[in-house]
């Protein structure tokens, strides 16, 4: 069995955010000078009952608190809720009963991520929905507040019907995890998927330990291919909107692109370190094409992006890596 520390993931988002008390924060350290956040990205306040609920939809609201939003939609026959993130949690249910009557008889679970699912267990009468690769490593971690779904489903695609509303449920391959799935509702012309695109925001760090990094272009191209105008991505303070998934494409394409350039133009110098060396060797080099990389990526996006100056760097090296790891040979028409 797992055992969770006493920060969670979504404790430590909250610490981020400026919201944990002066009781528990962490002694403050003089921090590197980084860009400012554009006004986009700026964080909304949080009303005293320590999270914000909006509308989204004509029946759906956000439930955010800190970086962590978790997303619920009213039907005829019940609520259906995406994710149910650990930072919300206990916000969930008072959000539920804020407006409406009708019990939570769904929880779509899109990948098996802690900080998105852990607050599942929430609404213990649900039915927990995912794709099966997400069951299979739930099953794997034997987790009490990561329960395994009771409906699953293979392949590319599965709809779900509640209340009439349409849940087109669409799997576009390993992504940021294996069976990460995007959640469509057609008629509202809405796209949720979590930890792909933040909107606003340039990747977390590692991408937030992607499975398989090629395959969030693919996961981003799979959501642009559908008609939405809503766009909710798990994290971050706002609701995106296809601009946001826009961008952040670009985003990817030119760090992609601009990083395997780098490993053309910059050659690994064994001679800069011990004979033998070459994990040292690497460490040199990586950091020599990051340092290429990095200040473009920042000039060209530091003002549509927050925080790109915080992660491109570490995420440049996680590139590399994965360009001659993960997937080679990605076509080029899809890197334009």
């Amino acid at each position: 069995m797992i055992q969770r520390t006493g920060v969670t993931a979504g404790a430590a988002a909250l610490a981020a955010a400026g919201l944990s008390t002066p009781a528990t924060a962490a002694p403050v350290t003089q921090a590197p000078d980084f860009l400012p956040l554009p006004e986009h990205a700026k964080p909304f306040p949080i009303p005293a009952e320590g999270y914000r609920l909006e509308p989204v939809g004509d029946n759906g609201y956000v439930v955010s608190a800190g970086v962590a939003q978790g997303y619920f939609f009213v039907t005829r026959a019940g609520v259906v809720m995406l994710d149910a993130p650990v930072a919300v949690a206990e916000f969930l249910p008072l959000a539920v009963k804020r407006v409406t009557d009708k019990q939570v008889t769904h929880v779509i679970l899109t990948h098996d991520h802690d900080d998105h699912i852990a607050g599942a267990t929430k609404f213990p009468d649900a039915k927990f929905v995912s794709h099966e690769m997400t069951a299979e490593l739930l099953r794997i971690y034997t987790d009490p507040d990561r329960p395994v779904p009771d409906v699953t489903f293979s392949g590319k695609h599965h709809r779900l019907t509640v209340g009439g509303e349409r849940f087109e449920l669409i799997y576009p391959g390993a992504n940021h995890e294996h069976g990460n799935i995007i959640v469509y509702l057609p008629r509202q012309k809405i796209a949720m998927m979590s930890d792909v695109v933040a909107p606003g925001w340039a990747p977390y760090l590692h991408y937030g330990n992607a499975d398989h990094i090629p395959g969030i272009l693919k996961a981003m191209d799979a959501v642009l291919e559908l008609d939405f105008e809503i766009f909710l991505g798990g994290h971050t303070y706002r609701i995106g909107d296809r601009h946001d998934v826009e961008i952040c494409r670009a985003f990817f394409v030119d760090q992609w692109n601009w990083t395997v350039q780098a490993m053309k133009d910059i050659p690994l110098d064994l001679s800069v370190v011990e004979a033998g060396n070459l994990w040292a060797a690497q460490a040199v080099w990586f950091n020599r094409i990051a340092d290429h990389v990095t200040p473009r990526l920042v000039k060209k996006y530091g003002k549509e992006l927050a925080a790109v100056d915080a992660f491109t760097h570490d995420n440049v090296k996680a590139i590399i890596v994965s360009s001659f790891t993960d997937d080679p040979n990605i076509p080029a028409d899809a890197l334009k």
